[in-house]
């Protein structure tokens, strides 16, 4: 898999939302991104994180998971993330009424923590994996983790910084998901910085510093072909936000039709 899994977790029991966190995270494939003690928390939470998955309890305080399936879509979500019912009831008409709402699975606690994990994958890997090539997905992993590297040595972003590995990150994540991107500061800044053990505003700062050295130190033929400013103007750089869309906009072209060299 090329990248983890993002999960979120919607349960009103504290202690068992934090176990399956946990779990999630102790992971190679899957990530947690946080949970949620009631309906509403979680609704504000998959608006703003747009995960993969989520684990949801049905009986919830201020909005139960049904309400919770139902609203997904008036809250901009356009690509329902796949949602495991995780409840404390069996009854027939409480699973059918989950799976009329939305819901991709239904478990019964208590559940081994592992096996919900892997339903996650199962569901993930059956219907929302794209079609294989002929190439593994960790050799693909691996080439654009190659040219994405190639790349910022182009734009002149020294390795040695922090603000390298950041910005290396940040070009993978959004060239497959712009919608990262809206906003920077609220969705990529945190999965970074969940990523390398640091804060959001390290991060800013950090990419700011190498974008800065890189205004003044890259290929600045390449620099105006993507960016579309005067390479020497150091009053039109672009900020964080614009130098990594565009980046990771070029990148992509670049790296699908093989203009990395």
């Amino acid at each position: 898999m090329c990248r983890k899994l993002s999960v979120m977790v919607a349960d009103d029991n504290e202690e068992y939302a934090r176990q399956l966190r946990d779990c999630i995270n102790m992971r190679d494939d899957m990530e947690c991104l946080g949970y949620a003690l009631d309906g509403e928390e979680a609704l504000e939470m998959a608006a703003l994180f747009r995960p993969d998955a989520v684990v949801l309890d049905m009986l919830m305080p201020r909005l139960d998971g049904m309400g919770f399936m139902r609203r997904l879509g008036s809250v901009g979500i356009v690509e329902k993330p796949i949602i495991i019912v995780n409840s404390m009831s069996k009854l027939k008409s409480m699973v059918e009424t989950a799976e009329k709402a939305g819901a991709d699975y239904f478990t019964v606690k208590p559940q081994p923590f592992s096996s919900i994990c892997d339903t996650i994958v199962d569901i993930y890997s059956a219907d929302r994996k794209p079609a294989e090539t002929a190439e593994s997905p960790d050799d693909d992993c691996l080439e654009i983790e190659r040219g994405v590297a190639k790349f910022l040595r182009a734009l002149g972003v020294p390795p040695n910084l922090d603000g390298y590995k950041y910005i290396r990150s940040a070009i993978i994540r959004a060239s497959s998901d712009m919608s990262l991107l809206e906003p920077i500061t609220k969705r990529l800044y945190p999965i970074i910085a969940d990523e390398y053990k640091t804060s959001g505003c390290c991060v800013e700062r950090s990419m700011r510093h190498a974008i800065k050295v890189s205004w003044q130190r890259g290929n600045r033929k390449m620099m105006n072909d993507i960016f579309g400013y005067t390479a020497d103007d150091d009053k039109r750089r672009p900020t964080n936000s614009e130098y990594i869309a565009m980046a990771a906009d070029d990148f992509r072209l670049r790296f699908k039709y093989g203009m990395l060299n």
